[in-house]
């Protein structure tokens, strides 16, 4: 795809760990959420799927759209993206607000019996990430909005891990 030179890249990243989520896969990829992301000026759409199935990619005019499983660290897509939609797993809920990127999290219903959404709701009420479901992810992109959420006040690692354990109680 040939951008214009003076247009700004944004970039989606959104991951799922190290297992699968296959819902969220499903729904970032429908059509109806390539337009939104289109309309909201998304150029790039990277997602790790980890052990999930090989997705059927759609065509998109506007998107360039890339997917792999898993590798060695998701850093350097974390730090390049203008948006994160994860799962609720609590290392890359971590790893995205350390690097104080807005955080859409998306809860895995059927990993209930976990902690992901007691720590995506306490992420939530805290205004740090929007938490989602797959079936409301669509209105939640539709109305997200940046400049509603609040840095973790923390910058150092360790001292992030400890503000997290105590905002969940541990």
């Amino acid at each position: 795809m040939n951008m214009p030179v003076n247009q700004e890249k944004k970039k989606i990243f959104v991951t799922v760990g190290t297992t699968q989520f296959d819902e969220l896969v499903t729904r970032v990829l429908h059509p109806d959420m390539l337009e939104i992301m289109e309309a909201q000026g998304y150029t790039h759409l990277i997602i790790q799927i980890g052990r999930g199935p090989e997705p059927q990619i759609p065509t998109s005019q506007k998107i360039q759209i890339t997917v792999y499983h898993l590798k060695e660290s998701i850093s350097s897509d974390i730090k390049d993206a203008s948006l994160v939609i994860s799962h609720a797993g609590a290392g890359s809920c971590l790893e995205v607000l350390h690097a104080h990127k807005p955080l859409i999290v998306v809860v895995n219903q059927k990993l209930m019996g976990n902690h992901q959404l007691e720590l995506a709701e306490k992420l939530h009420s805290e205004k740090h990430v929007v938490m989602c479901y797959p079936e409301t992810l669509k209105t939640t992109m539709t109305d997200f909005n940046t400049s509603s959420l609040e840095n973790l006040p923390i910058n150092n690692q360790m001292a992030l891990s400890n503000y997290i354990e105590k905002l969940m109680g541990f």
